[in-house]
């Protein structure tokens, strides 16, 4: 089930106005493709990939959120949004989850 939220122009300006550190997930995005799938505290986890951030996502323009009120909950969403990727995608996952999971 794809996130619903529209794509947001993904800035620290934008991300530190309109994300809470409450838990959820969150999608990274070229023009072109997907980049990442990633859970946790939304606005940290953002902030994290911008470049000097703990793990910077190259790339990256745009962005999605749907928060989710739990840790476990947020899991079990990525896993799925995974999941759903990788079904659509010959098993491949996107670019930068690819590093963290195989």
């Amino acid at each position: 089930m794809p996130l619903s939220t529209k794509w947001s122009k993904y800035s620290k300006v934008d991300v530190q106005k309109y994300e809470t550190d409450n838990y959820g997930i969150y999608e990274l995005a070229n023009s072109n493709e997907l980049l990442y799938v990633g859970e946790g505290k939304v606005r940290e986890r953002l902030v994290s990939h911008f470049p000097g951030g703990d793990d910077p996502t190259p790339g990256a323009s745009h962005y999605r959120t749907q928060y989710t009120q739990s840790k476990e909950r947020a899991v079990q969403r990525q896993n799925a949004e995974l999941k759903a990727y990788m079904s659509s995608h010959n098993g491949k996952l996107p670019r930068f989850n690819q590093k963290k999971r195989g």
